[in-house]
């Protein structure tokens, strides 16, 4: 290929991936981006949090840490534990609750105006009425009033205990031993030993407001969660209906010559083409000597 033949591959090239942007941009904004979460209501996480509030007492609050942004180009998630509160997909967000008040403050950091032009609309403290009429939390501030809030507890008030998970928040096809063991693994490792973010944060708390006793929220979060809702039910249902619809074509697709990564491509599309988010884990095809594995 010459000089010339290369330069014009190229510019089809840029062509096409930009019509493939265009495309993308136009299917993507038919349903927009959602603020709040279309699959439970305001009311059935306002229900959550009023058992939270039953099971920590009157005399104490509570802090739940959400996930931070992403590393890499993906979408966000939010953690399973700060999303089961309140449902909002914002990343770098706190949730403060009070036993007593019954009452929910949510923190957000300021507008990015410069990722909302070229990401799309992002929830943030300056949409505290917004955030309240979508969700249904009492209050919205900025991040930086957290340790603020938390002062004044400690300084005018007898909530002399603070919950907050100890264990490594759930995010995207994560599960409890697996989150437990990338916190093992970064600790046995000599060149990082870093503590976990929820250990971090835990340190954190100690360290700024001693006053406070801080309890582990894991095991009340873990024994809420264990009671599924109607909603929570019908979604599960949903998940398991996928599975088995991206097993019975990938049975289908299945053919002498065919690699394992193109089934794991057929179960993605089955996935995303009915309306999920993502895998719960990665697919586990196995053929040939990758059968010996356990999985």
């Amino acid at each position: 290929m010459n000089q010339h033949q290369s330069s014009k591959t190229q510019r089809m090239i840029s062509a096409i991936s930009f019509i493939v942007l265009i495309f993308a941009g136009l299917a993507f904004g038919q349903e927009g981006v959602p603020l709040f979460t279309k699959d439970f209501t305001p009311e059935e996480f306002a229900k959550r949090r009023s058992a939270l509030y039953d099971a920590i007492g009157a005399n104490a609050l509570a802090v739940v840490q959400g996930a931070p942004s992403p590393v890499g180009y993906v979408c966000f998630r939010q953690s399973n534990e700060f999303y089961y509160l309140c449902g909002i997909e914002a990343p770098h967000a706190y949730l403060l609750l009070d036993g007593s008040q019954r009452r929910a403050s949510l923190y957000l950091p300021h507008r990015n105006e410069g990722r909302e032009r070229s990401e799309g609309k992002l929830l943030s403290a300056e949409d505290a009425e917004l955030v309240q009429q979508l969700s249904g939390i009492e209050a919205v501030f900025a991040a930086e009033m957290l340790g603020e809030h938390l002062a004044r507890y400690a300084r005018t008030t007898a909530k002399h205990t603070l919950f907050t998970p100890f264990s490594p928040a759930e995010g995207f096809a994560t599960s409890r031993d697996l989150a437990l063991r990338a916190v093992s693994d970064m600790a046995n490792d000599p060149w990082d030993g870093r503590p976990s973010r929820e250990g971090h944060l835990v340190n954190l708390l100690r360290s700024r407001f001693p006053h406070f006793e801080v309890n582990n929220l894991t095991p009340i979060l873990d024994q809420l969660r264990l009671i599924k809702s109607p909603a929570e039910i019908a979604l599960i249902r949903k998940a398991t209906q996928l599975s088995g619809w991206a097993l019975m074509e990938g049975m289908r697709s299945t053919k002498p010559g065919i690699f394992e990564y193109e089934l794991d491509a057929m179960a993605k599309f089955v996935y995303y083409r009915n309306g999920a988010q993502g895998e719960a884990y990665y697919s586990l095809i196995a053929s040939a000597g990758n059968a010996w594995y356990p999985h």
